[in-house]
C-alpha cells in the first residue's frame, strides 16, 4: 500500500515513519512538509520518496493512504482535503478540536468517498487487551466507576504549538486524556455525558526543567495558555469517571492507571503509556472480587509495540465499509468528554456547540 506522510514533526519522525518503512504492507512514496529542516531530519528514513512543501502538491493518484501527522488545529482542513479526493486518511489524535471539524470531515468523506481511520494505539496495547478480556468475560459486571489517570513526572511536550489553545485545542486533556478516554470507551463503551466538574492547573508549564527529554524542545513557554494538569469528575448515563492527567508532577515515574469498578469486581491496570523512559518498573493488572485479589498475568510487550499492532490492523480496517462512520462516532464520543471538562473549568470557555 502506497503511503504519503503529511507533517514531519516528532510523531512522524519517532513513531510512525520508522514503523511504516519497515512494515511489509506499506511503502512510503511521498512526504509533505514546508520546513526544509524537517525534511532533512527524516531524510535517511524516506530516501527515494517524493518531497513536497504543500499538501496540494500531492497528486490524487500518488498514494493509497495519507497519514496526517500535523498540529491539531490543521487536522480538519488537511484530512478533509484528502477525503474529498477519495483517498484513505489516517489521522493522528485528536480527530478535531471542535465539533465543526468533525462535521467538516463527515461532509468531505461523503462528497469525495474517502475513508477515515483514527490513531487508537492505546487500544492495541497488550496490557489493555488483557483488561478488555476481563471485561468481555463478565468479571466486572455492570460498569459503575472508572478511575483514569496518566501522570508524568517530567513530560511537557517540546513543540511550542502544544502549549497554545489556538493550535492545540487544549492542553494535557487533549494530549494525554484523549488516549485514555478512548481506551475506556473501547473497554466499556461510550456513555452520554450528563455533568462534569473539572479543575485545571498550569504549575509547571512556564518553568524550566519540566520538559520531556524524549521530546526535546522549548519546555518553558511564557505565552502558554493551556493546562498542564487537570482533575475532573464526569457523570455519564451509565457510569462515573474520575480523571487526572498531568504533563509534569512531583512523582518519580510516569504512571498510567485504569481502574474499573463494576458490580461484581474491580480491575486495576498500572502501567506507562507512551515513550517516556521514566516508566513503572513492571506493569500490573489486578482483579478484586468479594474480598479476594489475584494478579492477572500480562504478556511481554515492548515500548511502542501498540503502534506496530495498529499498523498490522490497518488493511483490515480500511476494508470495512463502516470505517468512516465508526471513526467519526468514536471521535464525537471522546470529544464530548473533553468539551464537557473544559466547559466546567471556566465560565470564559466557549464550546463550539453542545455535546448532543
Amino acid at each position: 500500500m502506497r503511503v504519503a506522510v503529511v507533517g514531519l514533526g516528532w510523531v512522524a519522525r519517532e513513531v510512525w515513519l520508522p514503523r511504516l518503512v519497515k512494515h511489509p504492507d506499506f511503502e512510503v512514496v511521498a512526504v509533505v512538509d514546508p520546513r526544509p529542516e524537517a525534511v532533512e531530519r527524516v531524510g535517511a528514513l524516506v530516501a527515494g520518496a517524493r518531497v513536497y512543501a504543500g499538501h496540494e502538491e500531492l497528486g490524487r493518484g500518488e498514494a493509497d493512504l495519507v497519514f496526517v501527522l500535523t498540529p491539531n488545529h490543521t487536522h480538519g482542513a488537511l484530512a478533509g482535503h484528502f477525503l474529498r479526493q477519495g483517498l484513505a486518511v489516517f489521522l493522528e489524535k485528536p480527530t478535531g478540536t471542535d465539533f465543526a471539524h468533525l462535521r467538516h470531515l463527515e461532509e468531505a468523506a461523503r462528497d469525495g468517498g474517502g475513508r477515515l481511520l483514527l490513531s487508537t494505539a492505546a487500544r492495541h496495547r497488550a496490557d489493555v487487551g488483557e483488561l478488555a478480556r476481563l471485561v468481555a468475560d463478565g468479571a466486572l459486571g455492570t460498569p459503575r466507576l472508572a478511575e483514569l489517570s496518566w501522570v508524568r513526572s517530567r513530560g511537557i511536550p517540546g513543540s511550542d504549538w502544544f502549549a497554545r489553545r489556538e493550535t492545540a485545542g487544549g492542553g494535557v486533556l487533549v494530549d494525554l486524556g484523549w488516549h485514555v478516554i478512548d481506551a475506556l470507551h473501547h473497554l466499556w463503551g461510550a456513555s452520554g455525558v450528563r455533568h462534569a466538574t473539572a479543575l485545571p492547573g498550569s504549575d509547571f508549564l512556564t518553568r524550566d526543567g519540566w520538559g520531556a527529554d524524549w521530546h526535546p524542545g522549548a519546555a518553558a513557554l511564557g505565552t502558554a495558555d493551556v493546562e498542564d494538569q487537570l482533575t475532573a469528575l464526569v457523570a455519564t448515563e451509565r457510569y462515573g469517571m474520575y480523571l487526572r492527567f498531568a504533563w509534569a508532577s512531583h512523582e518519580t515515574v510516569d504512571r498510567t492507571r485504569l481502574v474499573l469498578h463494576g458490580t461484581t469486581g474491580t480491575a486495576e491496570l498500572t502501567t506507562t503509556f507512551g515513550f517516556s523512559p521514566r516508566r513503572v518498573p513492571e506493569a500490573t493488572l489486578t482483579l478484586r472480587q468479594e474480598g479476594t485479589e489475584r494478579r492477572v498475568p500480562l504478556p511481554p510487550a515492548g515500548v511502542g509495540d501498540e503502534y506496530d499492532l495498529q499498523l498490522d490492523a490497518l488493511p483490515a480496517e480500511l476494508d470495512r465499509t463502516d470505517a468512516t462512520g465508526r471513526a467519526l462516532r468514536e471521535a464525537r464520543e471522546a470529544l464530548a468528554v473533553v468539551e464537557a471538562c473544559y466547559r466546567a473549568t471556566s465560565a470564559d470557555w466557549t464550546a463550539p456547540e453542545t455535546n448532543s
